[in-house]
Order: C-alpha cells, then structure tokens, then sequence
C-alpha cells in the first residue's frame, strides 16, 4: 500500500509538471477528530488540528473534456494527530492495564486530485466538490505518555511510566514513534466566490509505533519467553477534519 501510494505521489507530481498551470493559491484551517487506530486498544480521540496553505493547479488550456472541471491541489500544512488509548490484558489471576497518549504534530505535503461542478441555480458561484489523493507527513515534535498498571501493586505501576515519572526526553513522542507517514486523503468540498469548506478523512498507511513495543514485553514477561517476532498490530493515524479555507488570489491573468 505504502509502494501505491508514493507511485501515485510521483504520477501526480509528474503530471503537474508536464500540463498544468497555476491557478487561484489561499489558506486553510482545520478542526476535527483524531485517534490512533489498532485492534488492541479502547481508545478515545482527541483534538486533530490543520493549518496552512494551498496552491491549485488547473489545466484550462487543456483539450480534455475535465479541463473546467478537474484541477490538482497541494500545499504545506502543520497538522495534529494522536489519540488517548487504554489496554487491559490478563496477568494471571489479576489484571494489568496500560494506558496512555500521542499528541504528534506532522508537516504534511498533500497532493490531491479534484473535481468541482458549478450547481445549476439562479444564483451563480456554489460549488460543490470531491477530491482524493496521498499525502506524506513528517513528525516534527509532540508529547508522549504511556504507563502500565497492575491494581492494588504500587511497585508495579511505577516500572513503566513515562508519563509521570520520565524525563523530559522520554516524553518526546518522536523517540518512541516513527516520524514518517503516508496518508489518504479523501473528502468533500464546497466553494463560494473566495471562501471554501471541507470535510474530509486522512488515514494513515504506516505504523506509528517503533517495533519494541510495550505490549510485546508484557506478553513475554508472561510467558517466559522472548517473542521478538510476536506480531503486534501497531496502531495508524486517522483524522476525520473539518477545514475552511480563503483563496487570497490567483497566479493567472484575470
């Protein structure tokens, strides 16, 4: 998946360059949900944020029946990611819970592909919108918490806690997750004269985590063994966001 979506990143880049001209560029801003998602955890979201800018690339030169339709978008944007998690695993007779957060912030690159279509009603200018297409997000800095809990054995929730009881380094989240992620972004637009709204959903295609992870410990410690190939399902970036955005102008002669 990772290998389609960087292929597709290249093809769009390269269409670019070979067809299209710049047309309007603006600002965008956006808010909305964000978690890591595995099949381990009980999670909870938190606040996922975007800001930025954006270009547009249009092909209104073009022969193409789409050329009024169809333009590229890509721009920079500082984004939010993350999420709270808990996991409760059995310890013998008793139980053990680990919980704990990512609060990652990313530079992110999008390239994506939309088509917009002018509603056919009395009063001019709404648009509505799709766009689809990768993004690559690299991990600038972040805040990282995770402990582990065993009821009622004091000695035991203070063996793994970098939430309380770490330094300010172990609670850098980008020593304990990876930096890099490849995204899709999918969503919905609408547009009128310079102002524009979006929803849309940015899942992340790479894992978050590094691969020692705190769940592979655990279950080594016990059974007795040391598993270094236990397959643990790392969790990914999802985002569920909703943007506005004003164009501030355009490269093209009016």
């Amino acid at each position: 998946m990772k290998k389609i979506f960087l292929l597709g990143l290249m093809g769009l880049m390269g269409i670019m360059g070979a067809q299209a001209q710049f047309g309007n560029y603006g600002v965008k801003v956006g808010v909305g949900m964000a978690t890591v998602d595995d099949d381990l955890s009980s999670k909870s979201p938190i606040l996922g944020a975007s800001v930025g800018g954006y270009i547009n690339y249009t092909f209104a030169q073009s022969e193409s029946v789409l050329a009024e339709t169809f333009f590229l978008q890509t721009g920079l944007n500082l984004t939010r990611r993350g999420g709270n998690f808990q996991e409760v695993l059995e310890n013998g007779a008793s139980l053990m819970f680990r919980e704990g957060y990512y609060h990652s912030y990313y530079l992110q690159l999008p390239i994506l592909a939309c088509v917009h279509y002018e509603l056919p009603i009395r009063a001019s200018g709404h648009v509505v919108g799709v766009f689809l297409g990768p993004a690559v997000s690299f991990g600038l800095f972040g805040r990282y918490g995770d402990r582990r809990i065993t009821p009622s054995v004091t000695s035991t929730a203070a063996n793994y806690d970098v939430n309380f009881n770490g330094s300010a380094d172990d609670r850098q989240v980008f020593n304990h997750i990876n930096r890099l992620d490849v995204s899709a972004i999918i969503g919905i637009s609408y547009e009128y004269k310079r102002l524009s709204a979006s929803f849309y959903v940015d899942h992340g295609f790479l894992a978050t985590s590094e691969g020692d992870d705190i769940l592979r410990i655990i279950e080594n410690n016990q059974s007795g063994s040391n598993k270094v190939d236990v397959k643990i399902p790392n969790g990914h970036n999802i985002a569920f966001m909703l943007s506005v955005g004003y164009s501030l102008g355009s490269f093209m002669q009016e």
